[in-house]
C-alpha cells in the first residue's frame, strides 16, 4: 500500500522484508528495490503513470504560456513592401515619428498601453479589422507597451527610442535673401495690399534645412526631411518632404509635418530661378472672391556646409 507522499518521493511497505522506494524527476525516474517481481512490476506501473502526467502538465504549462497574439512588421526592400512579415519582440522607432506594427491572432477589440507615456506612446487602428498599433517616440529612452485583446489574451514589445536626427545626414540649407508676390484677378491697390501682407507673413520662414536618409519608402516620390526656421532659430515647421519632379527641372514638394497625419503641397521649388514658389490663393479667396492667383517667390540663396559635413 501507498504509506505516504512527501517531495516527490513515493515510499511503499510491504510486509517488513520488502521495502520499495520510488524517486520521480521531471524527465527520470529510477528504482531503489529490495523485492519479489510482482511488487516490482507494479511499482514500475506507478512509475509510468506518474512520467505520463508530468508529460500532460508539461504540455498544457505550454499551452498556458501561449497568448496566440503575434507581433510583426512589414518587410520592406528598397521601396517594395515583399509582403513578408517579420516577427519582432522588439522595436527601434525614433522621436517625433510613428512606427506601425500589426497585431496577428487577437481575438476581438485590441487595446494597447506604454509603461512610460514620455518615452513612447501608442495607439490602435480606429479599424479594429485592421488589427495595428503605432508607436510614437516622445523622448530618447526604453519602454515597454502591452497588447491586449478582448479575450484578456496579452503580447509585450519592448521599444527604444533614439534621437530623430540619427536617421538623417545634413544636405544643404538654403536661406531667403529676396521675396516677390505676382497676384492675378484684383486692383492694383489690392493686389499690392495682398502682396505686402504674404510677404510679411513669409518672412518669418528664413531657413529651409534639409536632411537625407537611404531610404523612406514613399513610392516614386524622393523622400527627405524638411525643417523652416526663423532669423532666430525657431522652428516654424517640421515634417517628412515628399519631392515629386517634373520635367521643367521643378519639384513639387508635399509636406507631412511631424506629429500631422494630414500631407500638404508646401511649394514648387525651381533651381534654375533658385525660387521657392508658393500658391497662397486660398488664403484670400474669401477676403477677394474675384482673385485668381497669389504666388509668392522666395528667392534663395545655398548655406555652405562645413568642411566635415
Amino acid at each position: 500500500m501507498i504509506h505516504k507522499i512527501l517531495d516527490r518521493v513515493i515510499y511503499i511497505a510491504h510486509e517488513e522484508k520488502y521495502e520499495i522506494s520510488c524517486k520521480f524527476l521531471i524527465r527520470s525516474a529510477f528504482i531503489r528495490y529490495k523485492c519479489n517481481p510482482l511488487i516490482l512490476k507494479k511499482c514500475m506501473k506507478i512509475k509510468m503513470i506518474l512520467i505520463a502526467l508530468t508529460a500532460l502538465l508539461s504540455l498544457a504549462s505550454c499551452g498556458d504560456d501561449d497568448s496566440g497574439i503575434q507581433l510583426t512588421q512589414d518587410e520592406i526592400i528598397g521601396d517594395i513592401n515583399t509582403g513578408k512579415k517579420i516577427v519582432i519582440t522588439s522595436l527601434t522607432t525614433y522621436t517625433e515619428s510613428s512606427s506601425k506594427v500589426n497585431v496577428n491572432g487577437a481575438k476581438g477589440k485590441i487595446s494597447a498601453t506604454s509603461s512610460d507615456e514620455s518615452i513612447a506612446k501608442v495607439s490602435c487602428s480606429t479599424n479594429e479589422a485592421e488589427k495595428e498599433i503605432y508607436v510614437s517616440g516622445v523622448s530618447v529612452g526604453n519602454t515597454t507597451i502591452t497588447i491586449t485583446d478582448s479575450d484578456g489574451n496579452t503580447a509585450v514589445l519592448k521599444v527604444e527610442v533614439k534621437d530623430w536626427t540619427a536617421l538623417w545626414e545634413l544636405s544643404r540649407t538654403m536661406y531667403v535673401v529676396d521675396r516677390k508676390c505676382f497676384v492675378e484677378g484684383v486692383s492694383s491697390e489690392d493686389s499690392a495690399t495682398i502682396a505686402a501682407d504674404a510677404i510679411e507673413k513669409d518672412s518669418y520662414n528664413k531657413y529651409y534645412t534639409i536632411r537625407t536618409r537611404d531610404y523612406i519608402p514613399f513610392g516614386s516620390y524622393v523622400t527627405k526631411r524638411l525643417t523652416i526656421t526663423d532669423d532666430k532659430g525657431n522652428v516654424r515647421m517640421d515634417g517628412i518632404l515628399k519631392i515629386q519632379p517634373n520635367a521643367d527641372n521643378s519639384e513639387v514638394w508635399h509636406l507631412l509635418p511631424i506629429g500631422n497625419y494630414t500631407e500638404v503641397v508646401l511649394a514648387t521649388f525651381y533651381y534654375d530661378q533658385e525660387s521657392i514658389v508658393k500658391d497662397v490663393t486660398d488664403y484670400y479667396k474669401t477676403a477677394y472672391p474675384k482673385i485668381k492667383k497669389v504666388e509668392l517667390h522666395a528667392i534663395y540663396a545655398v548655406e555652405e556646409l562645413e568642411p566635415d559635413k
